[in-house]
């Protein structure tokens, strides 16, 4: 009994690393301009740009993961956290990424927040429930996540950035802007919009740019408000509608009842000799029209 008491204690003990956290530190070419995609589940994706011509991943997998599929050449390279098929309880893995500046990025998550910095390529980041934080100089960008908030600092890129629940902010964007989010504030600054699509239910939206001659805004919010601060000489055409709140309007013109029975307001017109054009509604909110 002694010795089978032994031999048990022995097998445990020899498959604890396997359930233990393991250290990971890989490197394999890739092109300078390719495609890198990073699937985790739980845990945190760092992925920062540089200028060797190879993605290397440092970092730790969590206790329980089965193992890191690291695989690719040329053009192409996946990180993939593997779990067990059937597995109750995985800790998080915490991924450190250098990718080829260059690269398109492709990052797929759970519950593990997402950051990405110093890449120039086309961002695709989502996650379920993690926080995703982005910035540098990509071509463009495509953000979402259900239950985290959203960052994006990008040197006049376009793109389109979402959250459920979550806070959508996008700084130093430029050209088509999408930005949307279900009960979370959407705030988006930049240089030269050309087209903008704003949505909230229950959060502000508040638009901070400078707009394209033939730029197109709409902003639309249930019960949030609704702030576009823009340069004093813009050239546009507003409409701008209310359905129970107020409308302030630096560009001069006042807003007036759309009915004496209702307490909407409604304001259209035109300044600069028009040109772009910006559509803003808020259903139990006000809006603000600010001059720079």
């Amino acid at each position: 009994m002694k010795k089978l008491g032994f031999v048990v204690m022995v097998l445990a003990v020899a498959a604890l690393p396997a359930l233990a956290q393991q250290r990971v530190d890989e490197k394999r070419p890739a092109g300078k301009d390719g495609v890198v995609e990073v699937q985790n589940v739980a845990g945190s994706v760092r992925v920062t740009g540089w200028d060797r011509e190879e993605v290397a991943v440092t970092g730790t997998l969590g206790k329980g993961t089965e193992r890191l599929e690291f695989s690719g050449s040329g053009n192409r390279t996946l990180v993939k956290v593997v779990l067990p098929h059937f597995s109750h309880h995985v800790d998080g893995s915490d991924l450190e990424i250098k990718v080829p500046a260059g690269s398109t990025l492709d990052v797929e998550t759970v519950s593990a927040d997402i950051t990405a910095d110093g890449v120039s390529g086309s961002l695709e980041l989502e996650s379920v429930s993690g926080t995703v934080t982005a910035g540098g100089d990509p071509r463009r960008f495509d953000v979402k996540t259900v239950s985290g908030d959203v960052e994006v600092t990008a040197a006049n890129a376009p793109g389109r950035a979402k959250s459920v629940s979550g806070r959508v902010t996008l700084k130093g964007v430029a050209g088509a802007v999408e930005a949307s989010s279900v009960s979370g504030e959407v705030s988006v600054t930049g240089g030269s919009v050309s087209t903008v699509e704003l949505e909230t239910t229950s959060g502000t939206i508040t638009l901070d740019a400078g707009l394209a001659k033939d730029a197109r805004v709409e902003a639309k919010t249930v019960s949030g408000e609704v702030k576009l601060v823009l340069p004093s000489n813009v050239g546009a055409d507003f409409e701008v509608t209310t359905f129970s709140g107020d409308i302030t309007n630096d560009f001069g013109q006042p807003a007036r009842r759309t009915s004496e029975y209702a307490p909407g307001k409604e304001l259209s017109f035109s300044v600069g000799g028009g040109g772009a054009r910006v559509e803003a509604k808020s259903f139990s909110g006000n809006v603000y029209l600010r001059k720079r």
